[in-house]
């Protein structure tokens, strides 16, 4: 969710399908299960009409999901090159813990699409140049048709970074950040497919130099279709696809535009 960087700030695939894997959380969660991945993505952007970076840029991501009896886990880091002539080496990190309302307190939370409520407890940090965010909030976990994962999470952005002053960029006020995660299975032609992702909007916002910082929205879908199990029937182990990212106001830049189609291999153990 950090806005600053060079890494894009994102949640990989928010853990929307690794936790849909893993079954609901909270209440329904049952015994604690874990799924770890590593996604490679490679793509070359198109930043407000100019196609930058020139070459590939290649992201490697380990993100790792986990359940438990009062609730879920989930991290991912970043490791971002781009290929020469352009250095653009980064590594970001985002953490989160979610604590489930109905398991803490014993009795089911259902009001309409609603069937949880968490309590979350996020870190994002950055290391070019060193962003650090803290990110407490409230999740709504629903019950959506045809969806085996799909929760609405309320962030309090809270930029604990140097700033200026620590040779950063600059810090900005806390703000609110709204992201939506899902992951959608579906079969076409005997395979095994998935659409899953997150999108998430930040609130507009003021940097520690006065600033205005406009509105930004991270969109980044993928589609995966389960290469394992139509070759040799292992399940969830080698994925091949596609991710989308498109950002407006990249970084809380007024103006700054990222349309980056990549190609996405994925494997999980």
């Amino acid at each position: 969710m950090v806005e600053s960087g060079a890494v894009s700030g994102k949640r990989a695939a928010v853990a929307a399908g690794l936790l849909a894997l893993l079954g609901p959380p909270g209440v329904a969660a049952g015994q604690a299960s874990q799924r770890t991945e590593f996604q490679l993505q490679s793509g070359r952007a198109v930043v407000s009409g100019v196609l930058s970076p020139p070459n590939f840029q290649h992201t490697l991501t380990l993100q790792h999901a986990s359940t438990w009896s009062h609730g879920d886990n989930f991290f991912f880091v970043d490791m971002v090159c781009c290929e020469e002539p352009v250095s653009n080496r980064d590594m970001y990190l985002e953490w989160y813990s979610t604590f489930s309302v109905g398991a803490l307190t014993g009795r089911e939370i259902r009001v309409g699409p609603v069937r949880d409520v968490g309590v979350i407890w996020g870190l994002n940090w950055g290391a070019q140049p060193v962003v650090s965010v803290l990110a407490p909030g409230v999740r709504l976990a629903l019950d959506l048709p045809g969806f085996v994962f799909a929760n609405l999470d309320f962030n309090w952005l809270v930029d604990r970074s140097a700033g200026v002053s620590g040779g950063g960029v600059p810090r900005a006020d806390a703000h609110l950040g709204v992201d939506f995660n899902w992951a959608r299975p579906f079969s076409l032609a005997g395979g095994s497919f998935s659409v899953e992702g997150h999108g998430e909007w930040h609130a507009p916002s003021r940097l520690e130099n006065g600033a205005p910082r406009p509105y930004t929205l991270l969109l980044q879908p993928q589609v995966r279709f389960d290469v394992g199990r139509a070759l040799w029937g292992a399940e969830r182990k080698i994925l091949a696809g596609t991710e989308l990212q498109v950002w407006r106001n990249k970084f809380g830049t007024p103006g700054v535009h990222e349309f980056l189609p990549q190609l996405l291999l994925v494997w999980g153990f």
